[in-house]
């Protein structure tokens, strides 16, 4: 195993998979750790940390693990076209580059070397680091200065290769974004000079076009921030000017949000969701490269757009193409799972806004486990929220009716390689460094921190926590000598009574108003923090506009999403024909107790889950529909009360998670 650091020994290698990383100015570099010799105007409010400063432990790093050695670890042998993603015998031009004619490889690609790079380093796992250096060295040992961004085979200068680099809506050229995304996680973990170089290749020159699908500012931002590059800094600019300046090449519909600022999101066409995150999220960058607020704000309100109208009880939206309503039958694609972690994490360092690691780690709990099989080797292209059945309901886009099996691979495999990116973009953004040369406890779960804080003092601290299904995290703090320095620790917004304590003794666990409480003192090896974070059941309720109008509950506790399991006894694809579902919730008399056992040496998402709920409800008539899931009316009280346990929804392949209500509850709602 590597267990040699590279942020311990160059602050210059510190990077993320949002991206978002800036840098210090030049005459501040060394007063800052993790700082970059380049940076834009506006500073961040976090410096997310490179792969492998945060190590996953507990039941997390067994997912980790799952991970490996299912999709991650082995995506060659799941279809043929990962062993062509960004390989060098695999050359397309012209219209070949469109997806569906040989150029899909580039996009699965990108996504899948972005989850391998990051997952290895993240495990400190030499298997998957030189897996992943062996696929990406293909591209680093064939770059040259006349490049089209990352496809070394065409030349800027030949118009024939422009034309073809722009087919589809330019699609070729969001394929390169993706892969310089893993391009910037392998340099920031490795220090590889050549890999930088490749960065600079692909995003200095003249780069008119650089900016389409806006996927390419990511690395492009790290890679200025890195090398001081002019011809980066120039294209960086002119992408950002507030007009929405550069080309849009072919009217491409990714750039539908460049007219900035838009003061009125939603105003546009309602769009396919992974456009939407990738079109939006950007203009944080924007934010931070110009210093107009106007952008964040825009951005930060494109988000509450889908947080208001589209979000799922399971913490993600309704993605199954476009965005749309809550309903229990809407589905939410697998690449959107992925896209809307990284979206909240990259938005949370952007702002320090507590409120996107809460969205960031409810959609990571409940959504997260939902898109993949116990064992990591099949996944589902659309989830939602009710499974009662296999393949239904008849989802408008992709593998249709099949995509909410669970399988191999779908088509298009665009969700076969981003789930990759689940993973290990949550656990290397757990800490994050500050620019007063402290840490940020941003998101929870078992976890260690090997990092610098104060003056280049190297810090480990590790937590022990069963956290979601507990309640308690204990943290020990390490430092290589006595310092002074801040930590900072995420109070979650769910959470209305938090408790901390440093070495025993008690504090006012206060959070500012981004939902921080920070502590700075003089830490010594041996110190100890306790966080509580009381969780209590909840029941929320709302109406499904997709039937009707029809009024739903949902139960959470904590950050997790609970719901009323059915069994699949044989495989992922057969529920328990014997189990009983047909249930509805009273939302004011729903009795819930909560019950505990120990968490399992090896954790896979058990349905015997070590956290349950008991609650009252009443068995009932309805009959779910595509149509009509819970038509008004259906419900039918037959009987008393009787006791349902639920279990997270994270641990289940079929279940009921949005329930109807009984009548009574459909006159008088919950508040």
């Amino acid at each position: 195993m590597n267990t040699t650091h590279p942020l311990l020994i160059s602050v210059l290698v510190a990077a993320t998979a949002t991206s978002i990383v800036v840098a210090v100015e030049p005459k501040a570099t060394a007063t800052v750790n993790y700082g970059r010799p380049f940076e834009p105007p506006t500073r961040p409010a976090f410096i997310p940390l490179p792969p492998g400063a945060v190590e996953p432990a507990g039941w997390l790093r067994d997912w980790c693990l799952a991970a490996r050695d299912g999709y991650t670890g082995h995506m060659d042998e799941v279809h043929e076209e990962f062993r062509r993603a960004w390989a060098a015998d695999h050359t397309m031009t012209g219209k070949r580059l469109n997806w569906p004619k040989g150029g899909w490889p580039y996009e699965g690609g990108g996504y899948w070397f972005d989850g391998l790079v990051r997952l290895g380093y993240t495990l400190h796992d030499e298997s998957l680091i030189e897996q992943a250096k062996r696929r990406l060295d293909v591209v680093v040992n064939h770059m040259n200065p006349n490049s089209i961004l990352f496809m070394w085979w065409l030349n800027k200068n030949n118009p024939d290769d422009v034309k073809g680099s722009l087919v589809s809506d330019a699609w070729p050229i969001w394929a390169n974004g993706l892969l310089g995304r893993a391009l910037v996680g392998y340099y920031a973990a490795s220090g590889d000079k050549r890999v930088l170089q490749t960065l600079e290749a692909g995003y200095g020159g003249k780069r008119d076009w650089l900016g389409w699908g806006m996927s390419n500012s990511w690395p492009a931002f790290d890679t200025y921030t890195w090398t001081g590059n002019k011809e980066i800094a120039a294209a960086l600019t002119t992408l950002f000017a507030k007009d929405g300046g550069g080309k849009n090449p072919g009217g491409a519909s990714w750039n539908r949000y460049r007219q900035m600022p838009n003061t009125k999101p939603g105003a546009e066409k309602n769009d396919h969701v992974v456009h939407f995150l990738e079109s939006t999220t950007p203009w944080a960058l924007g934010y931070l490269w110009t210093g107009n607020r106007e952008f964040l704000d825009a951005t930060l309100a494109w988000h509450d757009l889908l947080e208001r109208d589209a979000m799922q009880p399971s913490g993600v939206p309704v993605a199954d193409e476009y965005y749309g309503p809550t309903g229990a039958y809407r589905g939410t694609e697998t690449c959107d799972v992925a896209g809307y972690v990284w979206s909240q994490i990259a938005l949370l360092a952007v702002t320090g806004q507590g409120r996107m690691a809460d969205r960031a780690e409810r959609a990571f709990f409940n959504a997260g486990p939902a898109t993949v099989a116990r064992d990591f080797k099949t996944h589902v292209y659309f989830q939602s929220p009710n499974r009662i059945v296999d393949k239904c309901p008849p989802y408008p886009h992709g593998p249709k009716a099949e995509g909410n099996s669970y399988k191999a691979t779908h088509y298009p495999l665009c969700c076969t390689a981003a789930l990759n990116r689940i993973l290990p973009n949550y656990v290397m953004h757990m800490w994050m460094a500050t620019y007063d040369n402290g840490l940020a406890a941003t998101h929870y779960g078992p976890c260690k921190v090997s990092a610098l804080a104060a003056d280049r003092v190297p810090v480990e601290i590790v937590c022990r926590t069963d956290y979601p299904f507990n309640e308690v995290i204990a943290m020990s703090v390490k430092p290589e000598r006595a310092a002074t320095f801040p930590l900072s620790f995420r109070i979650p917004g769910w959470c209305k009574h938090p408790e901390l304590r440093v070495n025993g003794s008690a504090l006012k666990a206060v959070p500012d108003a981004k939902g921080f409480v920070r502590v700075e003192r003089i830490w010594k090896p041996g110190d100890t923090i306790r966080l509580r974070f009381p969780m209590s059941a909840s029941v929320q309720t709302g109406r499904d506009n997709n039937a009707h109008g029809a009024p739903y509950a949902s139960v959470s506790y904590g950050p997790l999403l609970f719901a009323l399991p059915i069994p699949d006894t044989m495989d992922t694809n057969t529920p328990d024909s014997a189990a009983r579902w047909n249930y509805a919730l009273d939302v004011q008399k729903a009795g819930i107790v909560v019950e505990r056992q120990a968490m399992p040496t090896q954790w896979n998402w058990p349905l015997e889950s070590p956290l349950k709920l008991r609650c009252d409800a009443v068995a009932c008539e309805w009959h779910p529909t595509p149509k009509a899931p819970l038509p008004p009316g259906s419900v039918v009280k037959s009987g008393s009360p009787e006791k349902i346990t639920l279990v997270p929804y994270g641990c289940t392949k079929f279940r009921v998670s949005m329930f109807p209500v009984t009548a009574e509850t459909e006159t008088s709602p919950a508040k």
